[in-house]
């Protein structure tokens, strides 16, 4: 029986009644498997990567915390919407800032008994690397709101062009924004794993087990994945994204193997490091095709003695275009890593 326009307006007004704190502000929750959920930011928030959780009979486990301890905090609440179990694990996938700088939230609403889960490499690299990131940040972040006034104020933008009105409503709202990220900044407590391992790590737990797996370096030496093979879903982090994944601290020659492995998994899907939940392994073949070619064009251009502008010129990767929302500048970014890579460039850590 189709519902009447009287009570499909009910409905409407109901929803208008229902106080927005019930909804999260910057993620939206999508439910991949029982049990099994993904946090997916929302547009315009200075959330950073996505997120997951799973739940099980006795806790719940979260991998990657995002950038601000409120995202963390907003999606422990919506972890308490579906279950009153407290968290008890969290994995960090690697240790770019915008994956663990929530981590300080789990401590402070479930105690010190949470463990946090990384592969060795991982934990060097927040000591060394992602904590004198909070102070660049620190120190980069009011330029940059200064600057984002000063466009307001204007009415212009970057290249001189005038601001439409919702231009204009956009960049006050990304200026509140930064001003509020730049606070919690200043009042986070960096928080390290408290458990590291090399290859492989098993949570045997009474509904699953959830593998924690390290393949080798990839977006970054300590990259792990979250695999759980009754439900064939995979937690990649940021060896694979929906575009071309940021490649400053990676390792291409090396990912193309990592990838590999990963697509051995008997999995049906994939929640990224950044971008929709992906449905199979189009996207993650892809990635290793691109990647594959990139290595073997720039051992070609570097075996004819090419410099790394030369490089950047001959390697032709343009059949990727329409694979990767950001080619036009993930694909040089690549080139110019691996170019590095062949050539004993990347510093030591």
């Amino acid at each position: 029986m189709k519902p009447s326009r009287q009570s499909l307006a009910l409905c409407f007004l109901c929803l208008l009644c229902v106080p927005a704190s019930l909804f999260s502000q910057s993620l939206d929750i999508q439910k991949v498997a029982d049990g099994v959920y993904a946090a997916i930011p929302k547009p315009g928030r200075i959330v950073g990567a996505n997120a997951a959780f799973i739940v099980d009979r006795g806790e719940v486990l979260v991998v990657d915390t995002h950038y601000r301890p409120s995202a963390a905090r907003e999606l422990i609440a919506e972890i308490k919407k579906i279950t009153p179990l407290p968290v008890r694990y969290v994995v960090n996938t690697h240790w770019h800032n915008d994956h663990v700088q929530g981590n300080q939230a789990y401590v402070g609403a479930f105690g010190p008994n949470v463990e946090y889960i990384s592969q060795h490499l991982t934990r060097q690299d927040m000591t060394g690397k992602a904590l004198p990131g909070i102070q660049d940040q620190l120190n980069n972040l009011p330029r940059d709101i200064t600057a984002a006034e000063a466009r307001l104020a204007s009415g212009k933008g970057e290249q001189g062009e005038t601001l439409s009105e919702e231009q204009r409503q956009q960049l006050s709202q990304r200026i509140a924004d930064l001003k509020s990220y730049l606070e919690e900044l200043q009042a986070i407590q960096p928080t390290l794993p408290t458990l590291t391992f090399e290859r492989s790590l098993v949570l045997h737990r009474p509904s699953r087990d959830i593998y924690v797996l390290y393949y080798g370096k990839g977006h970054t030496r300590g990259d792990v994945v979250v695999f759980l093979p009754k439900e064939k879903v995979v937690v990649t982090g940021d060896l694979l994204t929906n575009g071309i994944p940021f490649m400053r601290d990676a390792y291409p020659v090396e990912w193309v193997e990592a990838l590999r492995s990963v697509e051995r998994l008997d999995f049906e899907t994939a929640i990224p490091g950044h971008g929709p939940v992906q449905q199979g392994k189009k996207q993650l073949s892809r990635l290793i095709s691109f990647l594959a070619d990139a290595v073997a064009a720039v051992k070609d251009a570097v075996a004819k003695g090419q410099s790394l502008d030369d490089a950047k010129k001959s390697v032709d990767l343009a059949r990727y275009q329409a694979d990767f929302p950001n080619f036009k500048n993930g694909a040089p970014a690549t080139v110019e890593r691996t170019y590095l890579e062949v050539t004993g460039k990347i510093p030591e850590q």
